[in-house]
């Protein structure tokens, strides 16, 4: 399993070193709590000497933003948006040569889920989150953490481009996304709750076989070279490298040393009831058993052969098996900052 490694910062250290905490913070004006505390952003970092703001919805921007942040030297990059902020920039981050070492990442929860930031990040309100991280820059610690959390990487995507997030989904997770969409944050419903409110739609679906939450998708699965089966009659399936999703679920079991935890349901998923709440936990009981359709292991390199669409931290894209398989593995390892109250 993956191993924990977050630990405590040495304040002595960290302290004689508040000098060169320089951070580049990019905004997305569009996410949604940035929509109504953008401006108590700016408010909290202008005149801040240590921070370098930039705000743009634009992800063509991103590149050259972070060209500009290298050359401002920063070490230190503040992402302030949304999950799908966070995939956008960590895509530009990866494929960029501008910095000489990699920056270390600060999430904050600018977003409507924000479960990227929930594990690595910080969390609460975004203004608290935002002057936390300013008194931090001036080496005002607190209850410090570093983490390191590795990237997905995704190659085989029908857009033809490598792409970086840290949660990858397919099959009824993009039903349960629509749904969301539609449904939930309609009513203002925002947070980890809103996915936790579609986790119950979705058991719902499956356990009145609804096929828009039940029906299988014909999914070819390699896990580490080790061919799974060309045509797995998957319900869902998500590939992580985050220790804990929204409301704390942990939902992947596998023994295995890689980085990147995968864990898939297959049609027919026997014993729901039975088997949903160890599933959601990772301890798994003896209804959850690849017998019944719940599988879960811990990889380095995930081969799909699929045809459809799936989601990269919230965002959606389509792949073909007419393209090849899309290849889902370990994009490398970030150095997270977490700044707890």
């Amino acid at each position: 399993m993956i191993t924990d490694l977050s630990a405590p910062l040495n304040s002595t250290t960290d302290n004689a070193d508040q000098r060169s905490r320089i951070v580049g913070l990019i905004s997305n004006p569009n996410s949604r709590r940035n929509r109504a505390n953008l401006h108590e952003v700016e408010t909290i970092v202008a005149n801040q000497p240590n921070i370098h703001h930039r705000v743009s919805a634009d992800s063509e921007a991103i590149t050259a933003i972070l060209e500009d942040f290298a050359h401002q030297g920063v070490n230190t990059l503040a992402i302030n948006g949304g999950d799908g902020t966070t995939a956008q920039v960590f895509t530009a981050l990866q494929q960029s040569t501008v910095f000489a070492r990699p920056p270390t990442i600060i999430l904050l929860p600018g977003g409507t889920t924000n479960m990227n930031a929930a594990d690595a990040g910080l969390r609460g309100s975004l203004p608290d989150s935002v002057r936390r991280m300013t008194a931090w820059t001036h080496g005002e610690d607190g209850h410090t953490e570093r983490l390191q959390r590795s990237l997905l990487k995704v190659c085989g995507a029908n857009e033809g481009r490598a792409l970086y997030g840290m949660f990858f989904g397919t099959g009824a997770i993009i039903s349960g996304i629509e749904y969301c969409h539609s449904n939930i944050h309609t009513l203002g419903i925002g947070d980890e709750l809103a996915p936790g409110l579609v986790v119950l739609r979705t058991l719902w679906g499956i356990l009145r076989n609804d096929a828009r939450f039940s029906q299988p998708s014909a999914i070819g699965i390699e896990v580490d070279g080790r061919d799974v089966g060309a045509n797995r009659p998957v319900v869902q399936l998500l590939i992580t490298s985050l220790q804990r999703l929204f409301l704390g679920l942990r939902p992947f079991w596998g023994r295995e040393p890689g980085q990147l935890r995968c864990t898939w349901m297959e049609h027919p998923s026997r014993r729901v009831l039975r088997a949903f709440p160890a599933l959601l936990r990772g301890k798994p009981n003896r209804h959850v058993c690849e017998q019944n359709g719940y599988y879960s292991h811990n990889a380095e390199d995930i081969r799909l052969q699929l045809d459809g669409m799936f989601t990269l931290d919230g965002e959606m894209h389509g792949a073909s098996r007419a393209q090849g398989p899309l290849i889902v593995s370990n994009g490398g390892t970030l150095e997270f900052v977490r700044i707890k109250r």
